[in-house]
């Protein structure tokens, strides 16, 4: 590396974030309604993106700086939906986008609180809406919410029961107990405005869950109660009391949903940089970021309603932005380079990290013109420095050690290992070496409030300071390997809390299979203490059957480490089944 590339890298190009901005703020704009995967927002950073690339004179990767691939879009009403009483008369109802479809006559109806349960096993918290309720074959109703809302000492507050009151648990947890349908009402603490209901066809990823599944409102809810009784004062007592209030309804209800699945085109962004050494630019380094974000929100957002454009400044427009930056000055200092550099833009990060499982599936078809991926180096919500930048996976190559330690700072953590909550997940997966860099949550993540005025120029300065130092030192590196004994931990899509098993589900499984494939195994886990192999089927987690990732994210909150479960899964003809002891996440 001669020394007038790094004068040029680490004092020019330090001084000012302009571009970085204007890249951000465009992205995190209004015009582009939160970039959700296939909007028009979407298409508009995707010509944004390449327009910039082809302005620093980056060359496309293969013929195009656009990878294209097939993503779920919506699911769309395609027949009745409807539901209605006895006598005929139509409810006002949406269904959601990840119910089943299907036609219910005349089933009884339940009121079941929160549609809460908590495991008998838990120590800390006794709580089930169903104790003593018989829902089998019915219709029931639970609002949203947890028993939380309105009580500021309620347990529910604390973050290993936050799962509790996702609508994916409310669902998993009826069918469990043998409901035909659920129906969702809003608390009325939570309710604000005109008591509206809207279908969101974008929520779910196009998977559905086993019983039919919408909302209604209030108004109805409140004619079916007894005289005395309204939502507001069930909610009230439950929250007062911090116990369920449960009961059979008088009335029978028929539901009918009907929905299709659509799908859409696509596309990541990638440019590349060849390499001026003769065998080293046969080693590919990837910098990369996922643009995508929520829209107007839905299911994944944090925001109680519908319909904000949820920015993603932070999430992930500053990442974004960064690489753009880093593309921009490799490529003004390309001529000193000895690897070559990929720079990736992924799509659909938000819907289970397709863009970046769809890339490093397809670099079989680059490979011969371009080499093998070495190394990649993720960046993900690194806008908001607070105290440290966090560097992560630093272990996953035990070739770079020594080289990144040289770069210790009193701003940045680095860790060994990682979380699999990003992109560089699906290159780890593939024993590609992998840093993950990122500033961390905060109280904006996944809602509307997630804008460019709060970004934090001065970390992103820190941060582009120091990738430069660390891609002149990665650079001059010769044969970069995996290192096997790396920990990748759990699929990046079962964050949060829960028992911890060690199945990495494939979220690209043959939609033939019934259960959920096992794309890895994490290593000294309990699936793989218990014999469970890659490729693997699971099929039953203790009482749970398991027939898609919802199933699975359900068992895992629904039990807790320590508990001891039957596990059943299958590996192509033969069956397979061990009780098998379930630790705790954060003692894997």
């Amino acid at each position: 590396m001669s020394k007038s590339f790094l004068i040029l890298l680490f004092v020019f190009p330090i001084l000012s974030n302009a571009e970085i901005k204007t890249h951000l703020d465009y992205l995190a704009s209004d015009t582009l309604e939160g970039r959700k995967p296939g909007t028009i927002g979407d298409k508009l950073a995707t010509k944004y993106l390449v327009d910039k690339l082809k302005d620093y004179k980056l060359s496309a990767l293969g013929r195009s700086y656009q990878q294209k691939f097939t993503i779920f879009s919506k699911m769309s009403k395609n027949g009745l939906n409807t539901l209605s009483s006895k006598n005929n008369e139509t409810i006002s109802f949406e269904p959601l986008s990840i119910s089943s479809n299907g036609v219910i006559n005349q089933a009884k109806v339940v009121f079941a609180g929160f549609g809460i349960s908590i495991p008998k096993s838990d120590t800390k918290l006794v709580y089930d809406d169903y104790e003593g309720l018989d829902v089998k074959d019915k219709i029931v109703i639970v609002m949203t919410g947890d028993p939380a809302i309105g009580n500021v000492d309620s347990i529910f507050r604390d973050p290993e029961y936050i799962y509790y009151q996702s609508k994916i648990f409310k669902i998993n947890n009826a069918f469990q107990r043998g409901a035909k349908a659920i129906l969702f009402v809003e608390n009325p603490m939570s309710l604000s405005g005109d008591d509206e209901l809207q279908f969101i066809g974008t929520d779910g990823g196009g998977n559905s869950t086993r019983i039919l599944s919408g909302d209604i409102k209030n108004s109805f809810v409140n004619s079916i109660l007894d005289k005395n009784l309204t939502l507001s004062l069930i909610q009230n007592k439950i929250s007062k009391q911090q116990k369920p209030f449960s009961f059979e309804l008088g009335s029978k209800l028929s539901m009918q949903v009907s929905l299709k699945k659509e799908t859409d085109l696509v596309s990541n962004v990638v440019a590349y940089i060849e390499g001026a050494d003769p065998l080293l630019k046969k080693e590919v380094i990837v910098l990369g970021a996922h643009f995508d974000h929520l829209g107007l929100g839905g299911n994944s957002s944090l925001d109680p309603e519908y319909g904000k454009i949820h920015h993603g400044a932070d999430d992930n427009a500053s990442g974004t932005a960064f690489v753009l930056e880093m593309a921009k000055l490799l490529q003004e200092n390309s001529q000193n380079l000895k690897h070559s550099y990929a720079f990736v833009f992924f799509n659909a990060e938000e819907m289970g990290l397709l863009g970046s499982k769809y890339f490093v599936q397809a670099w079989d078809r680059y490979k011969e013109s371009y080499g093998e991926i070495k190394a990649m180096l993720n960046f993900d919500m690194i806008g908001r420095l607070n105290k440290k930048i966090s560097v992560m996976g630093i272990n996953s190559s035990l070739n770079w050690k020594d080289k990144i330690n040289q770069l210790e700072n009193d701003k940045f953590s680095f860790q060994q290992g990682t979380v699999m909550a990003s992109d560089h997940a699906s290159f780890l997966n593939e024993k590609i070496p992998s840093l993950f860099f990122t500033t961390g949550g905060h109280e904006d993540y996944h809602r509307s409030s997630d804008t460019s005025d709060k970004i934090n120029y001065q970390g992103i300065n820190l941060l582009k300071e120091f990738t430069l130092k660390l891609v002149s030192k990665l650079d001059s590196l010769v044969g970069l390997n995996f290192n096997l004994d790396f920990e990748t931990g759990e699929s990046s899509r079962n964050r949060g809390y829960g028992a911890y098993l060690g199945c990495i589900p494939s979220f690209n499984q043959d939609e033939s299979i019934i259960g959920v494939q096992c794309s890895g195994i994490s290593k000294d886990s309990p699936a793989q203490n218990a014999g469970i192999e890659s490729n693997d089927i699971l099929k039953n987690i203790g009482e749970v059957t398991i027939k898609n990732i919802y199933d699975l994210s359900f068992a895992l909150k629904y039990y807790r480490a320590n508990d001891e479960v039957l596990v059943k899964w299958q590996r192509g003809p033969k069956s397979f089944e061990k009780k098998i002891t379930l630790k705790s996440r954060d003692k894997k």
